[in-house]
């Protein structure tokens, strides 16, 4: 990295003077510099880290001349190592990846549109088995919620299948269908 300085000095002689040393300078103002870089910057240790970016740039550098102002210039390359290190480490650099990602996975979940139109069924079909003779309840509930035989229930409750199969359809007949095709299936 070669950096030209701005205006070069020499002595009377027409010999510039040897460059001076910015990393020493940087280690003699360095309290000033990271106090002035804090302020700048809105927190202490960005302007540590950035101190020290730009001390090991300044250790790459080859000037030429003198500098105007070294301990400006030193402050002048720690705020763009800080500036390239915020461009780096930027959230949304890897936002496509995150996207590409998230569009793999597919949320299962039901919506909340869906979760109250449930809700609804439920309590329609609530109201409709409410309405239902005891028999035709029990019968229901034994078939469709506890899933036992049609056998099972009919030797339960002293009935052939015939009447298990006719007193299900009364009650399916009286239940509200509701917008699934799976509810009286």
């Amino acid at each position: 990295m070669s950096h030209a300085c701005l205006l070069p000095r020499g002595d009377a002689a027409g010999t510039a003077p040897a460059p001076p040393d910015v990393q020493q300078l940087l280690v003699a103002h360095y309290a000033q510099l990271h106090r002035r870089l804090s302020l700048h910057l809105g927190c202490a240790d960005a302007a540590t880290e950035s101190l020290h970016d730009a001390w090991l740039r300044l250790g790459e550098a080859a000037f030429t001349g003198t500098l105007h102002n070294p301990v400006a210039y030193i402050f002048r390359v720690a705020c763009n190592a800080a500036m390239d290190r915020l461009r780096a480490e930027r959230p949304w650099q890897y936002a496509g990846e995150a996207d590409d990602t998230l569009a793999q996975v597919a949320d299962h979940a039901p919506g909340p549109e869906l979760i109250a139109e449930a809700r609804s069924d439920l309590k329609a079909v609530e109201r409709a088995m409410q309405g239902l003779p005891h028999r035709h309840q029990d019968i229901f509930v034994a078939l469709r919620v506890h899933e036992l035989t049609r056998h099972e229930v009919a030797v339960r409750h002293g009935l052939s299948l015939r009447r298990v199969d006719s007193t299900l359809r009364q009650a399916l007949q009286r239940l509200p269908t509701g917008r699934r095709s799976d509810m009286h299936a």
